[in-house]
């Protein structure tokens, strides 16, 4: 019982790790624009993902995280042909244009104010 219990509390401490996006953060939202667009679909293409097939592919607003140190950040999510049934999702940070951090399941990615764009890009990345 004491084992199921001190499960419970660590998963309940770490669920409190990545609050939601502030609403200012939220409003500060902006379509990707094409250079945001390429960054990531070179990223990509530099850590070898040219095999991989893209069933959909999805990429989010870019949104202002801090404006002291002028750092975007924006998610992708997709789903991959041969995994059709996993959901692939990843929050990028930005500053000059460049990709500075990344992190799978980033909890901010679930926000549901956050809008969602197609990413053509990156479903034909292979050819």
């Amino acid at each position: 019982m004491l084992k199921y219990l001190s499960l419970a509390l660590a998963a309940l401490a770490l669920s409190g790790c990545q609050p939601p996006a502030p609403d200012s953060v939220v409003a500060s939202q902006k379509p990707p624009s094409a250079a945001v667009r390429k960054e990531y679909v070179a990223v990509m293409r530099a850590i070898d993902a040219k095999g991989a097939q893209f069933k959909m592919a999805e990429i989010s607003s870019v949104v202002l995280l801090s404006p002291e140190a002028k750092i975007y950040a924006f998610c992708v999510r997709f789903r991959e042909t041969r995994i059709q049934e996993v959901l692939q999702v990843g929050g990028y940070a930005l500053r000059d244009g460049k990709i500075v951090d990344s992190s799978s399941y980033d909890s901010r990615c679930s926000d549901k104010r956050l809008r969602w764009y197609d990413f053509p890009e990156l479903r034909s990345m292979r050819s």
